[in-house]
């Protein structure tokens, strides 16, 4: 039986649950609500983290999980053992960190790792993901679909769903045909190509004001999270994701 709510993802679930959008979300199924989000999470990140809190747990749990950019990666160049004092989250999160947008992290990078590495860094990513996007999502996609086997083998559930990313712009016809081999499983919503973020702003969710991002993919408002959780409510109810 499923007695726990965990949601996971970037600084979209992190100002979603900032709002208690989880714990609303979690008292219309009558589970205990929990959030491992971090701000700047890769998707890499959130797959991870969500396997490692299921085989720590001795709840069966309800993952609901915001995954971010495509072309969001990170790094194993921090630091958690005692010389910097880590905090439990650190030690849990081990050594990985996304050093062009977890800045906070800076504080944790190996001494051998600096800005100027992540400038040169973020170059050749940008070199090397010239024309592979299609690849990218690809891959990401066998990933979610290898942990969602994973879960629901030990008993969890999961729904998955893009925030903003509207990764499918310009494909080719044989290109989308790549990424519809997983269009089957109902855990991921749309066959990934239904962006939460966009979609809550076309109904007139309210944003924030902070961002220099386009308005439509701008973080909601905390607290904001009705129509959302209206959504995922029904949606998950649909598909028998909470059973």
């Amino acid at each position: 039986m499923i007695t726990e709510l965990v949601t996971n993802g970037c600084s979209y679930m992190a100002t979603y649950t900032k709002g208690q959008g989880h714990v609303d979300l979690a008292k219309r199924f009558e589970l205990n609500p929990h959030d491992i989000s971090i701000t700047g999470s890769a998707n890499s990140r959130i797959i991870r983290t969500t396997l490692k809190h299921s085989y720590e747990t001795t709840n069966k749990t309800l993952y609901v999980l915001g995954m971010t950019f495509v072309s969001r990666e990170e790094l194993p160049i921090c630091r958690y053992d005692d010389s910097i004092n880590p905090t439990v989250q650190d030690v849990w999160e081990g050594a990985w960190t996304n050093p062009q947008n977890q800045l906070y992290g800076m504080s944790r990078w190996v001494d051998h790792w600096t800005e100027k590495h992540t400038s040169e860094w973020v170059k050749i990513r940008e070199r090397y993901e010239v024309g592979t996007l299609v690849d990218r999502t690809e891959e990401l996609q066998y990933r979610m679909a290898s942990m969602i086997d994973s879960l629901i083998l030990r008993g969890h559930r999961v729904i998955i769903f893009q925030q903003a990313d509207q990764w499918w712009d310009n494909f080719t016809d044989a290109e989308n045909k790549r990424l519809q081999k997983l269009e089957s499983y109902k855990q991921i919503v749309n066959g990934f190509r239904w962006c939460a973020v966009r979609w809550q702003h076309e109904q007139g969710v309210p944003y924030t004001e902070y961002s220099q991002a386009p308005d439509n993919i701008k973080h909601r408002q905390p607290g904001s999270h009705k129509v959302i959780n209206d959504y995922l409510e029904q949606y998950i109810r649909q598909h028998e994701l909470h059973l």
